[in-house]
């Protein structure tokens, strides 16, 4: 699930996705910025401003890509 989401941030044309964690929870990644993959395979995003969480890599369970307009991204971004 980590290397996924390294291709997603890593990907030239960028696409907003969503990460799955267990339990139901979900974390909308909607730019670029908001998430990164540390050297360990931690993944950490920006889940509102200021706040910050670290998953593990058996803390994302699926990974989807947003069919989202650009409107919708402006509109949850600010």
């Amino acid at each position: 699930m980590i290397d996924r989401v390294r291709e997603l941030l890593k990907a030239k044309d960028w696409h907003p996705f969503t990460i799955h964690r267990p339990g139901g929870n979900s974390i909308q990644v909607m730019t670029r910025e908001q998430a990164w993959v540390t050297p360990y395979s931690r993944l950490v995003v920006e889940t509102a401003p200021g706040r910050i969480e670290v998953l593990e890599p058996d803390q994302a369970v699926g990974v989807d890509v947003a069919s989202i307009t650009f409107s919708e991204i402006q509109n949850q971004t600010g």
